[in-house]
């Protein structure tokens, strides 16, 4: 019988496309307005990479349902995968739930000014850390509630310009604002289509927390590729609107674009409450992301990869002492940073550069997904819909790697060499236990 804690169909769609647009979806049109509306190419482009990872993630799950998503599927083409893909994101997870935080603090300081110090932006964001916690160990229905209704309001404001900002569109504003990188066309674009990229991480997303989920060979499926497919709609015709709304320098430099374009829209008294709504999602997104590095967290210690602490889980399926690390690790993390940004020191660069880092970590772990599924059902005609789905999203992650800036990329090679130095120390204690085990208990002659 399912628990009453399990999330249904409509919880679990809202939790990829939540994990995806939560806080992704309230810069992305600063962002994109540094290179121009061409970005329109990146995001068509993207959204094939993203719908068939969709794809990959949602035919694993109903071949082989396994809770912790890619940590589960990496593990299937050997050990050693499985033990790099587990501590790769489940520690790129945990360090990218701060960028939800600080996005929902950000947004939060257009009521609280004082929140624009370092201070008391740090202690703010500590106590949501562990408020987010305490609703994570009530169970996940609790945190699908939270992360369907943060969309909801994100997609109030975000829908509304959307659909009714093509009155206040302007066709030369958009032609003017095409290509505002000073780069070539095709550089331009595949610039983009990295930001792009970055906005739908998170897809696999109801795979990882299909032991939350009901019915998860059907329900993980439909949530992924509806999940994705309702971001990337929203997130296209969101920017490109804004795109012929104003000016590309006047967008780049503001920090809450869909509480001007609401301003616009419908008055001065709209900003603020957008805000509101916006800051509301990013906190959401954070309790949905926190409960998918809870169930990473079981998985990787079910496989001997992480200590027994983690797999420890409730009788909803909750691993309370798992989600307590966590917090405990971005505490840690967030008093790091704190500290750093009042010492003088430009905390905002050295987060874009951990969020930079772990996303790009997360690349290997959709990679050895896409590569699982290729050993699952092999490479023939029968199963071509599988087999190109899954070489997109190799390609996918191949462009993300790609048009990473040197020092990000070297970084993430390091990291993940490092692991494996881990896994050869772990591997040769086993060993060695074993050998002990055998010299103790010598096989017994019977002749």
């Amino acid at each position: 019988m399912a628990s009453s804690k399990q999330i249904g169909l409509f919880a679990c769609t809202g939790i990829v496309a939540g994990n995806m647009m939560g806080s992704g979806i309230a810069l992305l049109p600063a962002n994109l307005a540094k290179i121009g509306s061409i970005s329109l190419f990146g995001w068509l482009i993207t959204l094939v990479g993203a719908m068939s990872l969709a794809f990959v993630f949602a035919r694993l799950t109903t071949r082989d349902p396994q809770v912790g998503g890619p940590i589960a599927y990496a593990g299937r083409l050997g050990p050693a995968f499985g033990f790099q893909t587990a501590v790769l994101y489940y520690h790129a997870n945990w360090i990218g739930n701060l960028a939800d935080c600080l996005a929902g603090i950000a947004y939060l300081s257009v009521f609280f000014p004082m929140l624009n110090q370092p201070v008391p932006a740090g202690i703010a964001s500590i106590v949501i850390i562990w408020i987010m916690a305490l609703v994570n160990m009530m169970g996940g229905n609790w945190v699908s509630r939270l992360t369907t209704l943060g969309l909801i309001l994100v997609l109030i404001p975000v829908i509304g310009t959307a659909v009714a900002g093509w009155h206040w569109f302007d066709p030369a504003v958009y032609q003017a604002n095409w290509n505002t990188s000073g780069l070539g066309d095709g550089r331009a674009v595949m610039h983009s289509i990295l930001i792009c990229l970055w906005a739908f991480v998170g897809v696999e997303s109801a795979a990882v927390s299909s032991g939350l989920v009901k019915n998860p060979q059907r329900t993980v499926p439909l949530a992924t590729l509806l999940g994705t497919l309702l971001a990337g709609i929203v997130y296209i015709m969101a920017t490109q609107v804004m795109s012929g709304m104003f000016p590309a320098q006047t967008m780049a430099h503001t920090g809450a674009p869909f509480a001007a374009s609401a301003s616009m829209m419908i008055g001065a008294w709209a900003a603020p409450v957008v805000s509101a709504f916006t800051a509301f999602a990013c906190l959401a997104a954070l309790g949905s992301w926190m409960m998918l590095v809870g169930q990473a967290g079981v998985r990787a210690a079910r496989d001997g990869n992480f200590p027994r602490i983690y797999g420890e889980v409730d009788s909803h399926g909750v691993p309370r002492k798992g989600i307590i690390l966590s917090a405990l690790k971005m505490t840690a993390l967030m008093a790091l940073m704190t500290f750093l940004s009042a010492s003088g020191s430009n905390t905002s660069d050295i987060f874009g550069d951990l969020i930079g880092i772990a996303v790009l970590l997360t690349m290997l772990p959709y990679f050895y997904s896409c590569v699982a599924l290729i050993r699952m059902e092999g490479a023939s005609l029968r199963n071509i819909v599988s087999v190109c789905a899954a070489v997109l999203g190799c390609l996918f992650c191949f462009v993300a790697l790609s048009g990473a800036d040197s020092v990000k990329l070297a970084a993430t090679f390091i990291i993940s060499l490092t692991i494996l130095m881990f896994y050869a120390r772990k591997q040769s204690e086993h060993e060695k236990a074993y050998a002990r085990l055998d010299a103790r208990n010598p096989p017994v002659n019977n002749d």
